[in-house]
């Protein structure tokens, strides 16, 4: 009965705490909403609604085999590509990221990040045996992620088309294939990828503010009062609550910029316990992940892992000026909807695979 309810009680911790900082600093952000939004209230209790359905997918992934991740993990893929295609299809005179659902808009990019993890570890895990160091293999491994992160880019969502070839060659790259082959064929999605961005002025807007945050326009004025939250928290911050940035200043505090608004309010010692948090669950996913016993289980765990971990890590980047303004949320902690719901859902597989046995390597076979 013991083993049947047993998880990593750190790794539990750690998104627990994450998760608590979310709620504590979009609930400080929405705050002011009621000063100049008629639909603050409703904001909030989408927040509220989210986020206890967040917990309940934790509970409920949690209860899933694993074995189940890796018979959809295909069927999923097929999924994702037609959600991926539908999305395009939807009428708008904007960007097209995004299905309304009622309660929630769904975004299948953010589905497309988990998916693409799932697919590489099935495949690896699957032809692993037939030996994946020739160029066919590597070829095939690469064919989905292609696929979906090109689909991405015709939203538009450049970030994420990027961060999914991101993800998927750190998967590659810490498996089994030859690393001369993977420079070879990702060197091709990567040229694709710069120069749609070189020919893309909105890309084009947001590169230039990151290098230039005083120069003026929107983008550049983000970039900047971000810095100046930090600049304003110190070492100790204002207080929670006590921010001034989320007064209008800086636009999307909630979402692309909770981490400046966490500078502000909690100062130099608030990023850096964030920080470390996020370190400390790329070393314990990672260390997880290596010791279980099969290799779906383990793909699937590093490449979890990746995903949240360097999603924050370019956020935080973005945050401190240090990258170009990508509209990437802070995992477990931005108000987000479908972003956060999959972050539930990998934070139920990660704590499960805590679970799983690792006979081969204390117990043997």
């Amino acid at each position: 009965m013991i083993r049947n309810i047993y998880f990593d009680k750190l790794l539990f911790i750690i998104f627990l705490i994450l998760i608590i900082i979310g709620i504590v600093f979009v609930y400080s952000a929405l705050s002011t909403y009621q000063l100049y939004s008629s639909n603050s209230s409703i904001i909030i209790k989408k927040e509220i609604l989210i986020t206890s359905l967040g917990f309940l997918i934790i509970i409920l992934t949690y209860l899933l085999p694993i074995s189940f991740w890796k018979k959809i993990a295909y069927p999923l893929t097929v999924l994702t590509i037609l959600l991926l295609i539908l999305v395009l299809l939807i009428p708008t005179s904007g960007v097209k990221r995004w299905i309304n659902l009622g309660f929630m808009n769904f975004q299948p990019s953010e589905l497309a990040k988990l998916t693409t993890i799932l697919f590489l570890a099935t495949f690896i895990d699957r032809k692993k045996n037939e030996g994946l160091n020739n160029w066919s293999k590597l070829l095939t491994a690469f064919l989905v992620p292609f696929l979906i992160s090109f689909l991405i880019l015709i939203e538009p969502h450049k970030g994420a088309a990027g961060f999914i070839i991101l993800i998927a060659l750190l998967i590659i790259g810490s498996s089994y294939f030859s690393l001369k082959k993977i420079l070879a064929i990702s060197s091709i999605p990567i040229i694709i990828l710069v120069f749609y961005i070189k020919n893309s002025e909105y890309a084009m807007k947001r590169i230039n503010a990151f290098l230039n945050p005083m120069g003026g326009s929107e983008n550049s004025h983000q970039v900047f009062q971000s810095l100046l939250a930090f600049a304003k928290g110190g070492i100790i911050g204002d207080g929670i609550g006590a921010g001034t940035q989320k007064l209008l200043y800086l636009p999307e505090i909630h979402t692309d910029f909770i981490f400046a608004l966490i500078g502000e309010e909690t100062g130099f010692i608030g990023c850096l316990f964030v920080i470390s948090l996020f370190i400390l669950l790329l070393f314990r996913g990672i260390y997880i992940s290596l010791n279980r016993r099969d290799t779906f289980t383990q793909v699937l765990g590093v490449g979890i892992t990746y995903m949240i971990v360097v999603q924050a890590a370019i956020h935080i980047l973005v945050n401190v000026g240090l990258f170009p303004p990508t509209g990437f949320t802070l995992p477990f902690v931005s108000y987000g909807g479908s972003s956060f719901l999959i972050e539930c859902i990998s934070a139920g597989i990660l704590l499960k695979i805590s679970k799983e046995p690792i006979k081969s390597i204390f117990y043997g076979e």
